[in-house]
Parts: structure tokens; C-alpha cells; sequence
């Protein structure tokens, strides 16, 4: 798919001293800080519905294709409270106990 768009003198600027640096096309810049884009918002999403409690700590994890682990380093970086409860250790021990 292509996609045409508009974009102020100092964006191109500052996108083509970014290309210049990394040693890469604009087309392959601009795909790249797109999807770095999309990664971001993804997580921003799993940890507002992680943090209004509409997910679990476990769901949250394979929604953002990590390990709980990594979940908690993620929290813990954004100084976010973790709430863990009883009923989310039982989730997260279901698949184990079925082994």
C-alpha cells in the first residue's frame, strides 16, 4: 500500500538528518518509525487496560508478546502500581497445573 502525505519543512529536516544517521532511505525511515509508532501505542493500551483492571497481568503479557517477567520490568519502568491478586495467580497457574 502506498500512502501520500504532507509534511512541514522542519519534519523533512530533521527525517533526513535521521536517515543520514541511520544509514537508511527515507521510505525505509518513515516504515520503521511507523511501526515503532504502532509498537508504542500497542503498549500504551495493554497498560491502561492492565492499570483499569479490564485485563490481567497474564493477558496483558501475551497481548505485548512478553514474559510475565518482562511485564513486570515494563511496569515497574513506568512506575506503575502492580496489582496481583489471588484470583490472577490462579489464572496465571491454570496452564501449568493442566500440564
Amino acid at each position: 500500500m502506498n500512502v501520500t502525505v504532507s509534511i512541514d519543512e522542519d519534519i523533512r529536516k530533521t527525517l533526513d538528518i535521521l536517515s543520514k544517521e541511520y544509514h537508511v532511505d527515507l521510505p525505509t525511515l518513515l516504515r520503521d518509525l511507523i511501526l515503532r509508532g504502532l509498537e508504542l501505542e500497542k503498549r500504551e493500551r495493554v497498560i491502561k487496560l492492565y492499570v483499569d483492571r479490564r485485563i490481567s497481568l497474564q493477558k496483558a503479557a501475551e497481548l505485548l508478546e512478553i514474559s510475565i517477567w518482562e511485564i513486570l520490568e515494563l511496569l515497574k519502568r513506568e512506575n506503575l502500581h502492580i496489582d496481583y491478586g489471588f484470583e490472577e495467580l490462579e489464572e496465571d497457574l491454570e496452564p501449568l497445573i493442566k500440564v
